[in-house]
């Protein structure tokens, strides 16, 4: 079923959860559904942060988002699954939110990544997420549906960092993590 301990945990597999609802239970026993929940990421990262913290064995952590028992970091990022979302950009976003936008580090990286100074981006992004974390668990969360199942690839930092996009360090394409990255499949419910 799910892996028991840390140890079990495979990086550059795609894990696998069947999904069919969310739904609270009232007092009464009666269920109100929510599908808009899952699609909208502001509703679904915390549950399936949560979700993914309970099947592999991570605990909740500050400055990152998950740590495992011998004090890894974990940071997750959602990307938009190709099957529900074939037109949506092949890149995503894994730096962390402080590089992007109008965010505290969001205008300089923007600038630096404009002039094409890739290194001086990256040592910002970097210094503000990579570096920070031990693993990265990307899931296809962005716009998720339940008509097809969780997927989530753990991956090691250093793997992560070394498939970044070439022009902009705070992106990774889906392709490589999909097709080249990950190894094998491991349906876990």
């Amino acid at each position: 079923m799910s892996p028991k301990g840390n140890e079990m945990l495979k990086t550059q597999t795609i894990y696998e959860v069947g999904i069919t609802k969310l739904a609270l239970v009232l007092r009464d026993g009666s269920e109100k559904i929510y599908p808009e929940a899952l699609a909208n990421g502001r509703a679904n990262y915390i549950i399936f942060e949560w979700l993914i913290r309970d099947l592999v064995g991570l605990t909740k952590t500050t400055g990152s988002d998950s740590k495992d028992d011998q004090g890894r970091m974990y940071e997750q990022k959602a990307y938009k699954d190709p099957e529900l979302h074939p037109d949506d950009d092949d890149l995503f976003r894994v730096s962390s939110s402080s590089t992007f936008g109008a965010n505290n580090y969001g205008p300089v990286v923007n600038k630096l990544v404009k002039d094409g100074k890739y290194a001086e981006a990256f040592e910002i992004v970097n210094a503000k997420g990579y570096s920070k974390n031990d693993f990265y668990i990307l899931t296809n969360t962005g716009g998720f549906e339940p008509s097809i199942p969780l997927r989530f690839i753990i991956l090691e930092k250093d793997v992560l960092v070394n498939n970044l996009d070439k022009n902009d360090p705070r992106l990774i394409s889906k392709k490589t993590v999909l097709e080249r990255i990950a190894k094998s499949q491991i349906v876990l419910i």
